[in-house]
């Protein structure tokens, strides 16, 4: 295995940094290569699951860490197998299979409670590997059916599975194969479902009538076809579920109460307790303005009400869990202004407030874990060493004793083993992308050799008021060589704006990569290039607490479109950026940004590059639109001051709209509506279209395609 600190400890001179092609950047392997996802602990003892790829490639197999000896295991090596049996679509036609997808391997996995067995789904089946690497994977099912979402009993002797709508176990010594539930109804669906934790029972989640289905068709085969999938609208009413718990041997299910708002609302999937009497659930009011926490009895299907909150904007996401003894709960909230960590009894009754202050413990889009706890502690990352930080710390369930346990500035992730003796630990800083660790001790290394040859631009945090209320707004700034930030007396050269995506994640971190490294390595292109990128946390982004979330509420591209262009009187205010050329880009909601930044602000910027972008907010699914605009049918005012789509008119300067044609998230939809409105406008725009990508772009030509045009859009405009 490659040896990160080998180069880490080489002198500087020993390198000579390169400004490398696009073509070397974004061809696989990756420099900076594919960091670990999924870390898992067993539920007794100390064996650690997580997937890797340890080449910088797209295909994440199963490895396996045992901290006792040190040992690092992989257990998989699946980017070979083929199977003529389940040939994907692409796979089938003569066209499409020219141009394959780089496949992602292993999606998730399920380990047995003592650790020695995992499972996971590849390809439609099912395989078993022990966790101590002897053997390879066993492959329990080949089958034209497709079997999903296994899960080991607690004594690792059965394993639980989907196959055509219903759940299944098998009898790992035996053979013996029986049917668990028996859902009939047409308009009917088995949705997740877990073991509990004593392997007597099974809850499961059964949908309830038939979802809006949207086609996404495909252009590039023999001939053009399309599948349906299910997809919400905004202004759809919330999806209807129902909670079953049935003995592991099948039989008659026991329904658990839905709770006061009834079946039809937004909810997680249920946790068991540890002692296996009770499930608990959270539930979103279909209003979005409210949300339970719901503790259900295994027994008799009765619900308890443990929590209800509101918030006049939007329920916010929270984090939840059990104590070790079943007795209490813990949960996240962002009631007092910031997300912090409480306490409840599971009988209900008044909860306790175990952290305070100007900081956040939140779980990020793409990043970290909910918190956990532990014996007598409760384990979690959070901000309070800054916002561009996460630090790990444990508290006790008192809300006494908080230590900060990481040591590394930067982002530290850490998951618990259950006894406490062991912690893994992702942690990244600007130098270094994302790795493992185990109590401190290197797991993993990443980046490949080549990552220390490239010439990667230095990172200054700033910050500066927006333009309007003049609240605060953070932001880093990548600076291209030779660019001095202080330095007024040189010559005015352009720049970039960058507008990170989602809406409600970070990007402002002191971590290499950001929140998505393609991104991130094509905006330290851009500052090779010679281009000051700036990129900042507008409003809504998270981990700033709940008044900086909802500021955006009835009025997208407004508060948060004010702080983008508080970023450009920042630029301004150095004395040495040519404020007639300043170029902007984003991608999904930063390519909504991009679009409302063009034009409703026409003359700031020289040129935009608007990727995956949300133009019309009806088109958009309906939980995230609604928490921010209501139904279009209760407020249509706020869905179109906050629809880039009602303002191409006011366009003066060149846009390049960029989309993937199956896009299953922002659709396809949304690109040639606003394209057909800027052709009737007589707009200067070029577009470019990716007929087999969806919202992020995964081949490496095309990767190469979209950088390559993006970045001649912007030189041909700001040079």
């Amino acid at each position: 295995m490659r040896c990160l600190l080998a180069w880490l400890l080489l002198p500087a001179a020993a390198f000579a940094a390169e400004a490398w092609s696009l073509e070397k950047l974004f061809t696989r392997p990756f420099a900076w290569g594919t960091s670990p996802t999924e870390i898992t602990w067993s539920k007794q003892g100390h064996t650690l699951l997580f997937l890797w790829n340890a080449e910088g490639n797209r295909f994440r197999d199963l490895y396996a860490y045992h901290p006792e000896n040190q040992a690092l295991i992989r257990l998989t090596n699946l980017e070979p197998v083929r199977d003529d049996l389940n040939l994907t679509e692409a796979e089938k036609d003569e066209r499409r299979k020219r141009y394959p997808m780089p496949a992602d391997g292993i999606a998730q996995f399920h380990m047995s409670r003592d650790g020695s067995r995992a499972t996971f789904a590849y390809q439609g089946d099912i395989y078993v590997v022990a966790t101590d690497g002897r053997d390879a994977p066993f492959r329990l099912t080949k089958t034209k059916a497709v079997e999903s979402a296994p899960q080991l009993s607690p004594d690792a002797g059965k394993i639980a599975y989907q196959r055509d709508g219903q759940l299944f176990v098998q009898d790992l010594k035996s053979g013996q194969l029986w049917q668990v539930t028996d859902i009939e109804e047409k308009n009917q669906s088995l949705g997740v479902s877990a073991w509990s934790p004593d392997g007597n029972y099974f809850f499961y989640v059964v949908k309830v009538g038939s979802p809006r289905q949207l086609v996404l068709p495909n252009y590039s085969g023999r001939v053009v076809t399309a599948r349906n999938f299910d997809r919400s609208l905004a202004g759809d009413d919330a999806p209807e579920s129902k909670i079953f718990v049935v003995a592991a041997t099948g039989g008659k299910p026991v329904e658990m109460q839905p709770g006061s708002w009834g079946a039809k609302s937004y909810a997680d999937p249920p946790h068991w307790s540890p002692d296996s009497k009770s499930l608990l659930r959270r539930v979103v009011h279909p209003d979005l303005k409210k949300q339970q926490l719901l503790v259900l009895d295994r027994a008799t299907g009765r619900a308890r009400i443990v929590l209800e909150q509101a918030d006049e904007a939007w329920a916010n996401a929270i984090s939840f869990g059990w104590s070790p003894d079943s007795r209490f709960l813990f949960y996240t909230s962002d009631q007092d202004g910031w997300e912090h960590l409480y306490k409840v009894a599971a009988e209900g009754g008044p909860a306790q407030q175990l952290t305070r202050g100007a900081w956040e413990i939140h779980k990020d889009a793409l990043l970290g874990y909910d918190p956990q706890w532990r014996g007598d502690y409760l384990y979690y990352s959070s901000t309070e060493a800054g916002a561009a930080e996460r630090q790990f710390y444990r508290i006790r369930s008192d809300g006494s004793d908080k230590q900060r346990l990481s040591k590394r500035e930067g982002l530290n992730f850490g998951t618990v083993s259950e006894d406490g003796e062991y912690t893994a630990m992702l942690e990244a800083d600007l130098p270094r992308p994302l790795d493992l660790y185990i109590n401190g001790r290197p797991v993993t290394t990443s980046p490949r050799a080549e990552f220390a040859r490239y010439r990667w631009p230095e990172t200054r945090f700033v910050s500066f008021p927006s333009r309007k209320d003049r609240k605060n707004v953070a932001a880093k700034i990548l600076l291209p060589p030779g660019y001095r930030l202080e330095d007024r007396n040189q010559a005015p050269r352009p720049a970039v704006l960058f507008i990170h995506g989602s809406g409600y994640a970070t990007s402002v971190l002191k971590q290499w990569g950001s929140y998505q490294d393609l991104r991130y390595v094509f905006n330290c292109y851009l500052a090779n290039k010679g281009y000051p990128v700036l990129d900042l946390d507008y409003r809504g982004s998270s981990g700033y607490g709940r008044e900086w979330r909802t500021d955006v509420y009835l009025h997208m591209g407004g508060p948060d479109l004010d702080d983008v262009l508080g970023g450009v009187d920042y630029l301004r205010s150095l004395g040495n950026i040519d404020m007639r050329r300043v170029g902007i880009w984003g991608v999904s909601y930063g390519g909504f940004m991009t679009n409302m930044a063009m034009f409703l602000s026409p003359d700031t910027f020289r040129a935009g590059a608007g990727w995956a972008a949300v133009n019309d907010w009806e088109n958009y699914n309906a939980f995230y639109t609604e928490q921010r605009l209501m139904k279009p049918q209760q407020n249509p005012e706020a869905y179109r001051r906050s629809s880039p789509v009602y303002f191409s008119g006011l366009l003066k300067n060149p846009l390049l709209v960029v989309h993937g044609i199956v896009d299953n998230n922002v659709m396809f939809q949304d690109a040639v509506e606003l394209t057909e409105k800027l052709i009737q406008e007589g707009k200067d725009f070029s577009e470019i279209y990716y007929p087999e990508e969806s919202h992020g772009f995964v081949r490496d030509e095309t990767l190469i395609d979209s950088f390559r045009r993006t970045a001649e859009w912007l030189d041909r405009h700001l040079q």
